[in-house]
Order: structure tokens, then sequence, then C-alpha cells
């Protein structure tokens, strides 16, 4: 009995060190050159704002796009001079992305959206914010044609969802 208990246990034993000498098979995502490219907009959006460019920024959006803010008095700044103009006012009150995080990214053939959630600096104050950007494919190029920042009023803002199933 002793016997078998040992040829047992040397064969676990062995079998355990083969099985970490083993090299780990690791599955990986293969991303779309769609996907690179829209996530790359996200990115060009706060370089180019963080780095004082409002015309870098506004050139990622169609001539005729929508930005939907509640900073601006009627809430759409339209059309791409609008937009840098609007963004000139931010880039002049050096106003800073911290960080962009995308959290969903969906495209289906020529168009595309993403919600990400942002942290900024706006003087004293640190931020938050959520956008969802619609974007679409032209002429195999992806251009921001809506825009919509959202901004929680803390103040306000409903604290908790009760959710019934």
């Amino acid at each position: 009995m002793k016997k078998i208990y040992l040829l047992l246990l040397l064969g676990l034993s062995t079998s355990m060190l083969f099985a970490r000498q083993r090299p780990q098979i690791v599955s990986k995502v293969k991303v779309s050159k769609d996907y690179q490219a829209i996530s790359a907009i996200i990115h060009q959006w706060q370089n180019g704002y963080n780095n004082g460019n409002a015309e870098k920024v506004a050139m990622l959006y169609t001539p005729d796009a929508w930005y939907l803010t509640q900073h601006f008095i009627t809430g759409i700044v339209q059309g791409r001079a609008a937009i840098q103009a609007y963004v000139q006012r931010g880039v002049d009150a050096r106003y800073h992305i911290d960080s962009i995080r995308i959290l969903k990214l969906q495209h289906s053939g020529d168009f595309a959206y993403v919600i990400d959630r942002y942290d900024a600096t706006n003087g004293d104050r640190k931020d938050f914010g959520l956008n969802l950007v619609v974007l679409r494919k032209i002429k195999g190029h992806w251009f921001i044609v809506a825009h919509e920042a959202a901004v929680p009023d803390m103040a306000n803002a409903v604290k908790k969802l009760d959710i019934k199933e």
C-alpha cells in the first residue's frame, strides 16, 4: 500500500513539475484596424486639447458635426468652425484633460460610437464627465459627426437606483 502511495505521490509531483515548465498559451484578442483608428481619435482629441491646439481637435470632426454640451447657452455647438471656437475657450482657460478611459467602443460598417469617461483639471477643480461620440468613416477615414458631453450635477444627481427585476 505504501508503494502505491509513493508511486502516486511521485507521479503527481512529476506531472506538476512538467506542467510548470510547459509554455502557457495565451489567447490574444485581435483588435481591428477600425477599432484602433477610432480609439486613436479619442486620444488625439485629448492630446490636441492639452497641447492648446483647438484647430487639431476641430479637424477630427466633419464640417457639419454637432457638439452637445450643457456648457453652451443653446446646448448645441454646430459645425467645425464653431467647435474649434468652443474648444479654444477651454484651451484659453488652461483646462486640462487628465485622462480619458474608453468604456465602450462599437463599430459596424461606416458608423461607430464611443462612450468614455474623462477626468479633468479645470482651474482649482477636479471634474469628470462622460462623452458619447458618434463617428462615421468617410473615404477611408473616421471623423466625429456628433459628440455629447455630460457632466453630472453632483448636488442634484440621483444617488441610487432601485432596480426591480
